[in-house]
């Protein structure tokens, strides 16, 4: 049926991108396990602090590590993680040595792989997009070697089409390149065509609305400043009633 002059025509989209950890995974499954890693690893190296001091040392010194990195286009995330444990010791007056930040990246890499659980919703969703006949890719900041076993851990792959990571790219989003690799996988598509979801308002909503994608934030609520996504949803199946 023809539809009346002036209301817009259903968007018909291509393609989903998809953020992994975050989106396709919460990271809460992971916060009493890493925890225990941070208290055996302040232990190793003779330091005495309670739970919570060690939770504020680490989110102080990833702060800072991150405010380091996240102007570059391209970094490596064991650069990232590891700059973020020397500085997490040394909050807290130990002296790391120098394999100290790889071992830390070794072991968090190991811990993720141990207890990452998809989300509930994940699989059936993405059932559903798949059935629609769209491109389903994964777009994620990540270091190859940490997200190729997840990856597989989560028994997802003959659902999606394609995946780039950070490393793959030599980009890190919101950086437009990364974004740009996974369009071309997709064969092209115009972005508008292209729905986005994912759970950082400044990394997945911002690079991918400068793009000209349409964004769907996950799991938190958009911030009154900064990057607004087109929607938010709590849950993925939310994703079967936007994407046309």
């Amino acid at each position: 049926m023809p539809q009346p002059l002036g209301y817009p025509a259903a968007m018909v989209h291509r393609a989903v991108f998809f953020d992994f950890g975050g989106t396709l995974f919460s990271y809460g499954a992971l916060r009493d396990s890493f925890d225990r890693f941070l208290e055996e690893t302040a232990r190793r190296h003779g330091i005495e602090a309670s739970p919570p001091e060690l939770r504020r040392a680490y989110r102080t010194t990833m702060a800072r590590a991150f405010a380091d990195f996240v102007s570059r286009p391209f970094y490596l995330h064991r650069e990232l993680f590891a700059a973020a444990h020397r500085g997490f010791l040394r909050e807290l007056g130990g002296a790391p040595g120098p394999d100290t930040g790889d071992l830390f990246y070794a072991g968090q890499s190991a811990l993720g792989l141990a207890r990452v659980q998809v989300r509930a919703d994940a699989r059936e969703t993405l059932e559903a997009l798949h059935a629609r006949g769209l491109h389903l890719s994964i777009v994620s900041n990540i270091d190859d070697d940490q997200f190729r076993p997840l990856f597989e851990r989560l028994a997802l792959a003959e659902l999606f089409d394609a995946f780039t990571t950070s490393e793959e790219a030599r980009s890190c989003k919101p950086d437009p390149g990364i974004f740009r690799l996974a369009l071309a996988k997709a064969g092209d598509p115009r972005p508008e065509e292209v729905v986005f979801v994912g759970d950082s308002p400044e990394h997945d909503v911002a690079g991918a609305a400068t793009l000209g994608m349409r964004t769907v934030l996950i799991g938190k609520a958009a911030c009154a400043e900064g990057p607004k996504p087109d929607h938010v949803i709590a849950s993925l199946r939310e994703l079967l009633g936007i994407v046309g």
